[in-house]
């Protein structure tokens, strides 16, 4: 994975704030794996919003899932992103109690079912696709501690990944 943190474009978007609180994300892949994605959607035009409190965010078990789970996520929620009149993508990080959130946020379109979303090869981006969802439901159920919950009001879905700290 290529190091963005140490380049003058990085230093640059740090600068004005855009991902300014990323140093909260204490898990060094899943950091990296933000940054990344940071890059790709400002590369497809798409604004990546970052939200993440005052809290230091850390998942103690579970990150290679987590990460493939996220990454998946984000990148079709950038896919979604370009092909809407918001071309955004709100990405947060919570901690309450014991429960880590990832949550992501896009735009849809009016095509967008809910209901179908992890069914094997439904998508919304034409034929051969829709896999990456029915993946990150079989990651979800095989992971001790994680849930998954989807959201949709007025033109928007919000996937939340939820891991619990229980072990």
């Amino acid at each position: 994975m290529t190091d963005y943190t140490n380049s003058k474009a990085f230093k640059i978007t740090l600068n004005d704030g855009s991902i300014a609180r990323i140093q909260h994300l204490k898990n060094d892949t899943l950091r990296g794996l933000i940054v990344q994605k940071f890059f790709y959607a400002k590369q497809c035009d798409v604004k990546l919003n970052i939200e993440i409190g005052d809290t230091d965010f850390y998942l103690s078990h579970g990150v290679a899932t987590a990460m493939r789970i996220v990454g998946n996520l984000l990148d079709n929620a950038i896919e979604q992103a370009i092909l809407m009149a918001d071309r955004a993508v709100t990405v947060a990080f919570n901690v309450i109690e014991n429960t880590s959130e990832i949550s992501i946020s896009n735009s849809v379109g009016s095509d967008f079912d809910q209901h179908k979303l992890f069914e094997t090869g439904y998508s919304t981006k034409g034929s051969n696709r829709g896999l990456g969802l029915a993946n990150v439901q079989e990651l979800v159920e095989q992971q001790h501690g994680f849930y998954m919950e989807i959201e949709s009001t007025k033109g928007y879905v919000t996937m939340t990944l939820i891991i619990t700290e229980d072990n």
